[in-house]
């Protein structure tokens, strides 16, 4: 039997069950082994397959090789507007890493204490594995993700034991950061503004601070250290009391919390770094614009995103993988400290 199709294009699913005159379903079980299906239909089918130069596209590649060619991406939907550039660009650099091996992302939005879009997801069976790009410090989306066996790499630290990570030294940069600070300012002199404690990344830069300050034999100030602030009205509360305690450093905890407080300060009448000197935990392309530019960490996203996939995709094929990555970073010295 020679079947060639009418215009010449790689053979599909529907053509070797059209020129066998069976349903597209009988086709699928027969290439997969699931389902009712004769022995000698399943040899007519893989014959026609061999004969037709069959290119499955990817539905039936899902079928014969049970998996989705899905992979779940968890964003957090809560506070996303002072992280949105960070997930952003992981999220791209995921998206891209995934096509480029064949896979599609499904984003999965969670708020702290919802998680069920991500139950719903895994319910379903819609993706081979999860890639949580904000581990929360409760551990509960790692916990939840490894009731149903699905292979989950955290982007970030987890209190997980059996976690598998990929994560920046966000602790050894903070730290770095602090110590040159410290150069010039008095550890009463530099405030520091944290958003949630509840994730890890918040977490780990506070540790990378306090070490700082043990290594210079510091201990922390209580009247400028500032954690968990969330919003505008409490960041604007924040740097009037740093402003009226004598600060002449601040330490913010990420770009966008920075971002805010510089326009705060312009709004005080506060010149940068004249009256106030101002650094970031995190840069972004926000804080290369400003003027003056923002002392910080850059800490690249799209490598982990790259990371992230490489790591999971090892885990799917069976391959070894690390249980923890950790990413370098780069200290920005810029005018705003200077």
């Amino acid at each position: 039997m020679d079947i060639i199709t009418s215009n010449g294009r790689k053979a599909q699913l529907d053509d070797v069950a059209k020129a066998l005159g069976i349903s597209k379903t009988t086709v699928s079980r027969a290439i997969s082994g699931k389902g009712r299906v004769s022995a000698a239909t399943r040899k007519r089918v893989l014959d026609c397959i061999k004969e037709m130069n069959y290119s499955p596209n990817m539905i039936a590649k899902s079928f014969s090789e049970n998996k989705t060619y899905n992979i779940g991406v968890v964003i957090p939907m809560d506070n996303i507007e002072t992280e949105a550039p960070f997930f952003q660009t992981c999220l791209m650099s995921i998206s891209k890493c995934c096509a480029l091996r064949s896979y599609d992302t499904l984003v999965i939005g969670t708020e702290k204490n919802d998680l069920s879009q991500l139950r719903r997801v895994l319910e379903s069976g819609k993706t081979d594995g999860i890639i949580i790009t904000r581990p929360l410090q409760d551990g509960s989306m790692e916990q939840l993700i490894s009731e149903y066996n699905m292979p989950c790499v955290a982007v970030g630290q987890s209190t997980s034991p059996d976690a598998v990570l990929v994560d920046s030294a966000h602790k050894e940069g903070c730290g770095e950061l602090t110590s040159y600070l410290l150069m010039n300012n008095s550890a009463q002199n530099i405030g520091l503004i944290l958003g949630d404690m509840g994730q890890t990344v918040n977490r780990s830069r506070y540790e990378g601070y306090v070490k700082a300050l043990e290594n210079t034999g510091n201990a922390v100030p209580e009247k400028t250290v500032y954690l968990g602030v969330n919003g505008e009205m409490q960041l604007r509360r924040v740097i009037e009391e740093l402003t009226q305690n004598g600060c002449t450093c601040i330490i913010c905890g990420d770009d966008m919390i920075c971002m805010h407080a510089v326009n705060m300060l312009n709004s005080m009448g506060k010149a940068i770094p004249r009256d106030m000197r101002i650094a970031s935990f995190y840069n972004s392309m926000y804080l290369d614009m400003n003027s003056p530019p923002i002392t910080a960490l850059r800490f690249r996203a799209e490598d982990l995103g790259a990371a992230s996939v490489s790591m999971l995709l090892d885990m799917l094929e069976g391959r070894n993988t690390e249980r923890e990555t950790v990413l370098g970073f780069e200290m920005l010295i810029r005018r705003s400290t200077m």
